[in-house]
């Protein structure tokens, strides 16, 4: 790994989500549970493990530490302790380790922990008792952070007699199971709102059970075979992506809607298929060539709502297209036809009076989306979070509490090796000390307080002298003190001992504490290493910044999680809209294949661009600013127009036809409204975002679709 900066941005933003789902497992270093273990004497294990590498992990080890003075000052204040609380302990630790290494090592990770009451953790108004616990299983694993969450439940249940308790639970788990939770109930209830909406509107025009279920079923047929091609195509089906698919509903029912309502008095089926077939072709390619291109995304969540829209679409028309006629049979669908009312063709027609007002109010939405700028565009990841504003507001409570490291601010360092990624991170601890000193900092923790490099543990274990001379030592120190020189026995030993059984390796932390707290701090990339150093209390990020890049070191970068991940989100709405232009262009090839000319191109695509821009500004007034979600509904909006206009620039229809296509378009509009209006009502602000843009696009789409379409014949 090369010590570039543009390489450790690159890597750091790839490994922000990463370190953001970890946080909680930094609360192990950042709390004094290894200090209250061990004062307990309920982790004898660990312990021990601890006092066997206290000389190459304790930071007090230097030349001169086991020096007669130096060993003689610290039996005094060993003795005057021994007549304090701490008694107890010292009784059992002083006589290893008379220089109090043991306390020196976990004294440090204790500083920062919160408030202990009886050798439990509470808040600092001691009406919360606060429990850390770490989960085998990944943050992104949900179902089984469901179970753990579950279990802890029933457990406080069965062991809580009092009424009043009450268990919170947060972290990235917690989080990501409420999200899930939240996101499949609105699925499903918004689901059965538009599914039932979408049946009582066609009940209402067809009358007849058996037209109802030949339009519902392409839109069936559209939504199962786009999710099983999802979920055989991803890992996984992302939530959004289900509660999107409820939308397929409202737009996969208007190919058969069109057919239906056009059909003729004593027409069949088949034969209205097979007469508006060209035009209905153009709007199921169009709108599949603009997801297709969403397919491309490097975004998963695009990338399964592209395909999602592709696959269902393009089932759906080609269900209208081969299996209703089939289904249908060759009987007439109808013997009266589909009755329009007369006041709502009155509408419709005085609609193109308003030509040049659609035209004028266009042009000015277009000026006021160019004179917004930037403005115009949302790129917080936060205003895209499903989790309600209430948990995440006690979940930073919570982290307070604890102690808990700063989840936004942090150092990446970074090393062609293990040993010299540690070595790197001790050379700007005096760094992190005068940042601490200048209160730009609260607090911070480093990988190497807890596997030092080989070098420092070289310097460390030089300190302890031979047995003979630390018996000398001793001796002189131990003069006219009331302790039995035979006591430290166990110390001179283990001293000894630490010096013959040379360093502490990464292998040996597996299954201990501080392994565990590694995993946090520390990870492989590649052939490199990459660590953290997580921050408390970032009074002054700009500052951090800048002393980061006044350090002249290139492979230590302050990182802000949250605008690398704005920035994340930035480039994947520059990529959508990238992919909108290309599926835009691909989309007038299609139309210049169906429609064999540039005049009907134009004629088509012109409502649809002007209610595009009505759309996004309509928005703006609403106060929604635009994100990459609002981008893929606009892209919906698209195909919807296009169908709209496709059928109003027909060559000019008798009354009657026109009856029938216009009857045709609004029930397919209604439909489409209130499929995706329902995800308007959505908490969850992604599918709020899609819902509400698509019912606005589709209400201008359509209106202004009519007022420039062409006059029709008298």
């Amino acid at each position: 790994m090369r010590d570039r900066v543009p390489r450790s941005r690159s890597l750091a933003t790839r490994l922000a989500t990463w370190y953001a789902a970890s946080a909680f497992g930094l609360l192990l270093a950042a709390t004094g549970f290894l200090y209250w273990t061990l004062a307990r004497s309920m982790e004898r294990e660990q312990a021990e493990f601890l006092m066997r590498y206290r000389y190459v992990l304790s930071p007090a080890v230097s030349p001169g530490r086991f020096g007669a003075a130096q060993l003689r000052a610290a039996l005094e204040s060993g003795l005057q302790r021994m007549l304090t609380a701490e008694g107890g302990l010292l009784r059992e630790t002083l006589p290893r380790d008379p220089t109090g290494e043991l306390l020196a090592i976990v004294g440090r990770w204790a500083q920062d922990g919160p408030a202990k009451r009886e050798g439990l953790w509470f808040s600092p108004d001691g009406r919360r008792a606060l429990l850390l616990a770490e989960t085998v299983a990944g943050g992104a694993e949900i179902a089984r952070q469901s179970d753990a969450i579950r279990t802890i439940r029933e457990a406080f249940s069965a062991e809580t007699t009092d009424k009043a308790a009450r268990l919170i639970v947060s972290g990235p788990g917690a989080f990501a199971v409420a999200s899930r939770e939240t996101i499949d109930r609105e699925a499903w209830l918004l689901s059965l709102a538009a599914g039932t909406l979408v049946l009582l509107v066609l009940f209402r025009v067809y009358r007849a059970p058996r037209i109802v279920g030949l339009c519902m079923l392409p839109a069936l047929s559209g939504l199962a075979i786009g999710t099983a091609v999802v979920s055989a195509g991803f890992d996984s089906l992302h939530a959004i992506t289900l509660g999107f698919g409820a939308t397929l509903i409202g737009e996969a029912v208007d190919y058969p809607s069109y057919a239906c309502a056009q059909a003729a008095p004593g027409e069949s089926l088949a034969a209205t298929v097979a007469r508006i077939w060209p035009t209905l072709r153009l709007a199921v390619l169009t709108t599949v060539f603009g997801a297709l291109i969403l397919v491309l995304s490097s975004f998963t969540g695009l990338a399964q709502l592209g395909t999602l829209s592709m696959c269902g679409v393009l089932a759906a028309g080609l269900v209208t297209r081969w299996v209703l006629p089939a289904l249908a049979g060759p009987r007439p669908l109808t013997a009266t036809g589909f009755v329009l009312p007369g006041q709502v063709e009155g509408i419709f027609d005085r609609l193109r009076a308003l030509r040049p007002v659609a035209l004028l109010l266009a042009a000015l939405a277009a000026a006021f989306i160019l004179l917004r700028g930037e403005r115009l565009w949302e790129d917080d990841l936060g205003s895209l979070n499903p989790v309600p504003k209430a948990l995440r507001e006690t979940d930073r409570q919570l982290r307070a509490e604890l102690g808990a490291p700063d989840v936004r601010h942090l150092l990446v360092v970074t090393g062609p090796d293990l040993d010299s990624v540690l070595a790197r991170n001790e050379e700007i601890v005096p760094w992190l000390d005068a940042l601490e000193r200048e209160r730009v900092i609260a607090g911070y923790d480093v990988v190497s307080r807890y596997l030092p490099s080989c070098a420092a543990q070289e310097r460390r274990l030089a300190a302890v002298p031979p047995e003979g001379e630390l018996r000398a030592a001793l001796a002189a120190a131990l003069a006219g003190l009331p302790f039995r020189p035979e006591a430290f026995e166990p110390f001179v030993r283990e001293a000894e001992q630490s010096r013959k059984q040379g360093l502490l390796r990464l292998e040996d932390l597996q299954g201990t504490l501080l392994g565990a707290k590694l995993q946090s701090l520390l990870v492989r990339h590649g052939e490199g290493w990459v660590s953290f150093v997580a921050l408390r209390g970032v009074a002054e990020p700009s500052r951090l910044a800048s002393a980061a890049r006044q350090l002249g070191r290139p492979y230590v970068l302050a990182l802000d999680l949250k605008a690398e991940s704005d920035a994340l989100v930035a480039g994947y709405r520059a990529e959508a809209l990238r992919l909108a232009g290309i599926g835009l262009a691909a989309i007038v090839l299609v139309l210049a294949w169906g429609l064999r000319s540039a005049a009907a191109v134009a004629k088509v695509l012109g409502p649809v661009l002007a209610s595009l821009l009505l759309s996004v500004c309509a928005l703006q007034l609403l106060g929604e600013r635009m994100t990459i979600f609002h981008v893929i509904a606009l892209l919906l909006v698209l195909g919807i127009g296009l169908n709209y206009a496709l059928f109003f620039n027909q060559p000019a229809p008798a009354r009657d036809a026109y009856r029938r296509t216009l009857l045709a378009l609004l029930v397919c509009s209604l439909t489409t409204v209130l499929a995706f209006g329902s995800l308007a009502w959505s908490s969850t602000a992604v599918l709020h975002a899609i819902g509400l843009t698509v019912s606005i696009g589709a209400v201008t789409a359509l209106l202004v679709a009519a007022a420039l379409a062409p006059a029709r014949s008298p």
